[in-house]
């Protein structure tokens, strides 16, 4: 499904380090509405995230498994797995809301996976 694919593509750019640092970009794909469980336990709001952009990103992801469930006619669930250059692998959630100007990513968890398992 298209969706699927511009979806994907989003969640890979927002832990793209540069554009980590473009607070436009980003902008474009966070929802006003954004919110996030950290995996640090810590909120953090579409603002928060946008006041972050400049400082410069230093861990690179690598993204795998991806799953994608549809939730009604606007809204897309995708999960999937991530592993940083410090090899911390965690499990992530994302809601996108199809809303005016395309995809937004309104909520997003990650859990950490405690080595070993």
């Amino acid at each position: 499904m298209e969706a699927f694919q511009t979806i994907e593509s989003f969640e890979r750019e927002l832990v793209d380090p540069t554009i980590r640092k473009d607070a436009r970009r980003i902008s474009e794909l966070l929802s006003d509405e954004f919110m996030e469980f950290g995996s640090s336990g810590e909120v953090v709001k579409k603002n928060d995230v946008l006041n972050s952009a400049e400082r410069p990103g230093k861990i690179s992801y690598q993204l795998s498994d991806f799953d994608f469930k549809m939730l009604g006619n606007t809204h897309v669930l995708v999960t999937y797995r991530s592993v940083t250059s410090s090899q911390v692998v965690a499990l992530r959630s994302s809601i996108w809301a199809k809303e005016y100007g395309g995809w937004k990513m309104m909520h997003h968890q990650s859990t950490v996976v405690p080595s070993g398992i």
